[in-house]
């Protein structure tokens, strides 16, 4: 009897080992074919294998990190929030190495580049770099009408110049943001060794104008088309 026993007993911690041997490898199987993450609301998050429909253009997926702010082609609809679409590669990648390292503070942008791979700025930029710039609606009269600001000549001669591509486009950016990243220089709460000495001598009145002014030009790569 005792041996009977013995043989049943080590059946039923055969069958017991084969279970666990079982669970595991199934447990093994459902994590390496990880599904898409998932949003809040069970809507899927693109990923780079994504099947986009037809006539859909396909977008890296790290960008549908930036789309909601600025954009499906970095082209931003709310005042706050600058364009992005056709600026320079290297200024594009060098903001978003300085939010990533803390360079460049901003409390909506740090949070967001936190969770961006270092590997996937250089794609961001790339992508960003290639969309068409915005062109703005044309002004009305009383603006156009409005003289050019006298400091906005020593702006055109970095920005939007053929000598300093690397350099961001100001033309047809958002006045809004214009205006906040001017006073940001002239406060120093945004640091660059060049632009904090030139907004500096500029007052509220001449940031504006500059803003709005700038806000209204065609980008030069869009006025080439």
């Amino acid at each position: 009897m005792e041996k009977h026993l013995t043989a049943h007993a080590r059946l039923r911690i055969c069958a017991a080992l084969l279970t666990l041997a079982l669970t595991a490898t199934l447990a093994q199987a459902a994590t390496s074919a990880k599904p898409a993450p998932a949003s809040s609301d069970g809507t899927a998050i693109p990923t780079d294998q994504t099947v986009y429909p037809k006539g859909v253009a396909r977008q890296p997926a790290v960008a549908s990190q930036c789309v909601s702010c600025h954009g499906p082609t970095g082209i931003s609809q709310i005042p706050e929030w600058p364009n992005i679409a056709g600026q320079p590669y290297t200024y594009l990648l060098q903001q978003l190495q300085d939010f990533k390292s803390g360079a460049r503070k901003h409390p909506m942008m740090q949070p967001v580049i936190a969770a961006v791979a270092s590997t996937d700025l250089k794609t961001l930029a790339k992508h960003f770099s290639e969309q068409t710039p915005s062109i703005p609606k044309a002004a009305d009269k009383a603006a156009t009408a409005k003289a050019v600001p006298a400091s906005a000549a020593t702006c055109v001669a970095c920005h939007d110049s053929k000598a300093m591509p690397s350099n961001p486009s100001i033309a047809g950016q958002k006045a809004t943001y214009l205006e906040e990243q001017l006073r940001a220089f002239r406060a120093g709460t945004r640091k660059n060794a060049t632009m904090e000495p030139m907004a500096k001598g500029l007052s509220d009145q001449d940031i504006q104008g500059l803003a709005e002014h700038f806000s209204q030009l065609a980008p030069p790569a869009a006025a080439a088309k």
